[in-house]
């Protein structure tokens, strides 16, 4: 066992590499532990090296045997890791995909395994098999990268069963980006009851990349309900939510609003005078030149004291 000690570790990628380079000279080594090791974690990255050095050593099919053969480990590991290098590289091959069909309950079994590792593994088997994972076995996972799988998903499958977990995700996951990537998939799935008072909350969230996500959101449903709060964010001197605030209000039709975001012409990047100009073209309109939306406000004295006598 001390001969393959080293495979009991959870940097598969590193350990991968490090056999790489000695090819298949490694291979029987490999596959004894495969076969006989009774550490799952070394069976598993037995299976890994063994289908990696015939990859790099251009001689794949030598692989293939013992893929199927690992196919049959009852640990989820092993199972995983030869599953999603047979969907990967062999699903033309008749007896492979019905090798495959015959573990695809046990690989589904595996997405839900906290993990990460056979989670991931068992998720790209069934993805290249032609199977959607369960949504709640990618919103759950532990990585978020699949988790932000699983809201593409449950985006393209337009998946209304996933919205209570989408909600968990936007109010809850430790990763800003997978909250910022679900709150557009609620906005679009989920029922006014459950969306509005979502997004209503989220425009006020601590987190500007949330915020902005959410207002984003609100603007292009039309969720009325957020008005006050993007009238209180223009109500302060302009920062990183003042354009997306702009944007939403002017998606709302919240002519009313048109002082207060006027009041911004004098302030912040091209791209937010360009959304002011826009706005007020569209609540007040008719179209006019920035500059003249300036001159329009320092008449009406909307603008800020800071450029009121410019």
């Amino acid at each position: 066992m001390h001969d393959v000690d080293d495979l009991e570790t959870d940097n598969v990628q590193g350990i991968a590499r490090k056999y790489r380079g000695f090819g298949t000279t490694v291979l029987d080594r490999m596959v004894t532990a495969m076969r006989g090791d009774p550490r799952p974690r070394v069976r598993a990255n037995a299976v890994t090296i063994i289908f990696d050095i015939c990859f790099f050593g251009k001689e794949l099919a030598r692989a293939r045997p013992y893929l199927l053969e690992a196919l049959a480990d009852s640990d989820p590991d092993v199972l995983a890791r030869a599953a999603d290098a047979l969907a990967g590289s062999f699903l033309d091959d008749p007896t492979v995909k019905t090798a495959l069909s015959q573990r695809a309950p046990a690989l589904r079994a595996a997405t839900s395994s906290k993990d990460s590792i056979v989670q991931a593994h068992a998720v790209s088997a069934l993805e290249n098999m032609g199977e959607r994972p369960a949504a709640e076995s990618m919103l759950r996972a532990s990585s978020s990268a699949l988790r932000r799988r699983g809201i593409e998903q449950a985006a393209k499958a337009q998946d209304r069963s996933a919205v209570a977990l989408l909600v968990e995700l936007a109010r809850h996951d430790p990763e800003a980006l997978v909250r910022l990537e679900a709150i557009p998939v609620i906005a679009e799935l989920a029922s006014p009851d459950v969306r509005d008072p979502l997004l209503n909350e989220l425009v006020g969230d601590p987190n500007d990349i949330v915020a902005i996500a959410a207002i984003k959101a609100a603007g292009n449903a039309r969720v009325s309900v957020v008005q006050p709060k993007l009238e209180a964010i223009l109500s302060a001197p302009g920062g990183s939510r003042t354009e997306a605030a702009v944007t939403a209000l002017a998606d709302l039709g919240a002519a009313g609003a048109a002082p207060k975001i006027a009041a911004h012409l004098d302030e912040g990047g091209t791209d937010t005078k360009l959304s002011i100009k826009h706005a007020l073209d569209k609540l007040v309109g008719p179209p006019r030149a920035y500059t003249e939306w300036q001159a329009w406000a320092r008449e009406k004295g909307y603008l800020r004291s800071s450029g009121a006598g410019k």
